[in-house]
């Protein structure tokens, strides 16, 4: 009985010291409570900022021809978790669709002089190559960079860059007619767009402008490339542009000048601008009724250069389908 006694008082500090912890504790989480959003906004601004130098470094990479897959991945987790931090911040979905965008790059979707001139008059989605992985990678640019716009209050530091993303993601649905896109984005400023957009920002422009017939624009906008405030990639030689200017005319219907234009822009060399300005002067003969004057055209141009574009016999197909009674040398099948 007496060892029972001498142990009681160090039995009632023990449960008082259970107490003091728990008072504390019961503190500290009504702090935490109280200034959960605090706390919140805390780490979001950390995420924010970390968010922002890892744009800074990988744009430095892209610059320096340095990008990787890696490099791109760990860039997307970083933005990917700026959105799950803060689901209503418009940076976090503008970031992911950046990332996508490098992605689709990678995939070898280049926004150059080349691959504008040698997809001109065709399908976006021609441009693509009929891949399923770019075809889905745009998607979802579009509705990351839709997210953006529509959890931003007002424009936020990359306005101008997640509107050139959602330029290419709208050319690549096809539900906006190319002279509305080319009214909503004209007015882009190309001076406020990081230095991976600006080339894609002239592309996506030149390729809506020409296809909306939109010449007047078509010229300034060429003009604007010569400008030494132009940041961009793509420039034009005399024979591109005449090319170009041919085309816009084509699309809006001044069939005379485009004539002249692609007439100019055509050379000995059978290459693609030579093949399409050919192509598109046939279609132009009839338009004019002049079909058999077309299908001539398309009968010299394939056997002397030797061309193996079956585009050539479809569309002599099609002339002669449209006009009974017009006649040709090329293997073009049964016409139904």
């Amino acid at each position: 009985m007496v060892t029972y006694s001498r142990y009681e008082p160090h039995k009632k500090k023990k449960s008082k010291s259970r107490w003091v912890f728990l008072i504390l504790a019961l503190a500290l989480f009504g702090l935490l409570y109280y200034y959960r959003r605090d706390i919140y906004f805390l780490f979001a601004r950390d995420q924010s900022v970390r968010a922002e130098k890892a744009k800074e470094k990988t744009i430095e990479l892209w610059k320096n021809q340095a990008l990787k897959e890696q490099d791109i991945n760990d860039f997307q987790s970083i933005a990917q978790l700026l959105v799950e931090k803060d689901p209503t911040e418009a940076t976090g979905y503008h970031l992911i669709a950046r990332s996508l965008y490098w992605n689709l790059v990678r995939l070898g979707i280049r926004f150059d002089t080349s691959s504008l001139v040698l997809n001109l008059g065709s399908d976006f989605t021609d441009f693509l190559g009929k891949s399923q992985l770019a075809e889905e990678t745009i998607q979802s640019i579009f509705w990351n960079v839709r997210k953006a716009e529509a959890f931003s209050q007002s424009p936020f530091p990359d306005w101008e860059n997640n509107r050139v993303l959602l330029l290419l993601s709208e050319t690549h649905r096809g539900v906006k007619k190319p002279s509305t896109l080319t009214a909503d984005f004209s007015q882009i400023d190309p001076e406020k767009l990081s230095i991976e957009f600006q080339s894609m920002y002239t592309w996506l422009l030149t390729y809506n402008l020409m296809q909306a017939g939109d010449a007047n624009g078509l010229e300034k906008l060429i003009e604007s490339t010569k400008q030494n405030t132009y940041k961009g990639e793509i420039k034009f030689s005399q024979r591109e542009e005449n090319f170009l200017k041919g085309m816009g005319k084509y699309y809006k219907k001044d069939f005379v000048s485009a004539l002249s234009l692609l007439r100019s822009a055509k050379s000995d060399k059978p290459d693609k601008i030579t093949e399409t300005a050919t192509i598109t002067e046939a279609k132009i003969f009839h338009l004019q009724n002049l079909t058999q004057k077309g299908i001539d055209l398309l009968e010299v141009y394939y056997q002397t250069t030797g061309s193996q574009n079956q585009e050539i016999i479809q569309i002599v197909k099609e002339m002669a389908k449209e006009k009974p009674g017009a006649k040709t040398k090329l293997e073009i099948g049964p016409i139904q």
